[in-house]
């Protein structure tokens, strides 16, 4: 474990200053699951709530206290696995719309067809404000080295065909099998670009629990950061998972200190550009 004075100060303003802002989105997840997120733009939605539309910052706009503002030279995509989740991926989003920054959410289907728990109007949020979608699993539970050709087809196509029916006419492009296991048969194979990641957060063995004290809480925060931050380059693909309240208040500060680093923070698609092909494996750009 890393010592958790480094971002002592860091990490306490940040809790302290997301206390209303979770309150706000818990408020906006109880209208997405009461069905009123279904509309298929960000302005939709807050119009079928009878609300104006907050503004998405770009750099130089409305960012966070402390967060000076400057020209991002360098560029890594970040990458969220295992949701949507129907809380934690509408919080994630309004944390990146502060800077104006997206990431690829890489999905498991059963949770946005509501047979695990309902995270579909979340994914919707998700997309209204400009992030991306990618293939996961439908279960979770098959690993793409060693699953049969039956059950791989399975995972991927019901996968698809839940974003498909959620969001009619998005094109699928990129898909990170579970664990980043698969053969390199099926790489070849694939009809999407395969995206694994040279930066992992381990967010998801620093996850809090029940009963966790705020020095535990504080320095697993400080490990997801520091994981981060000690390895990220200019390209990066940074692994972190849309489920852990940890995620959440570690991104915060990840956030800051890449746009205080120079970085702008954008999709697989955007970070690949054209360089991105179906039947190839990625790890960074």
């Amino acid at each position: 474990m890393r010592s958790g004075a480094v971002f002592s100060s860091s990490w306490h303003m940040h809790r302290s200053m997301r206390s209303l802002f979770r309150l706000f989105s818990l408020l906006l997840a109880f209208f997405l699951l009461s069905g009123c997120g279904a509309s298929g733009s960000r302005s939709d939605y807050f119009a079928s709530m009878g609300q104006t539309e907050p503004p998405i910052a770009t750099t130089g706009g409305d960012i966070p206290v402390g967060a000076e503002p400057i020209v991002p030279c360098k560029r890594v995509a970040l990458t969220l696995d295992d949701g949507p989740h129907n809380v934690r991926t509408v919080q994630i989003v309004d944390e990146l719309n502060k800077y104006g920054y997206h990431a690829t959410f890489f999905v498991v289907g059963n949770r946005v067809d509501g047979t695990e728990y309902a995270g579909g109007n979340a994914l919707r949020y998700a997309v209204a404000s400009g992030n991306e979608i990618g293939i996961h699993g439908y279960t979770h539970t098959a690993y793409y080295d060693s699953c049969s050709d039956k059950v791989y087809n399975e995972e991927l196509n019901k996968t698809a065909q839940a974003i498909r029916q959620l969001i009619p006419g998005y094109q699928i492009r990129l898909m990170r099998p579970v664990g980043g296991r698969i053969t390199g048969a099926r790489v070849m194979e694939s009809e999407y670009a395969i995206i694994l990641w040279d930066v992992d957060s381990e967010d998801w063995k620093n996850k809090y629990y029940a009963g966790i004290s705020d020095a535990e809480a504080e320095a697993r925060v400080n490990t997801i950061v520091e994981n981060v931050m000690s390895t990220v380059q200019d390209g990066s693909i940074i692994l972190m998972h849309d489920l852990y309240e940890s995620t959440y208040d570690a991104l915060g500060i990840i956030l800051a200190r890449l746009h205080a680093e120079g970085y702008e923070v954008v999709t697989v698609s955007e970070l690949l550009g054209d360089g991105l092909q179906s039947g190839q494996q990625y790890r960074s750009k």
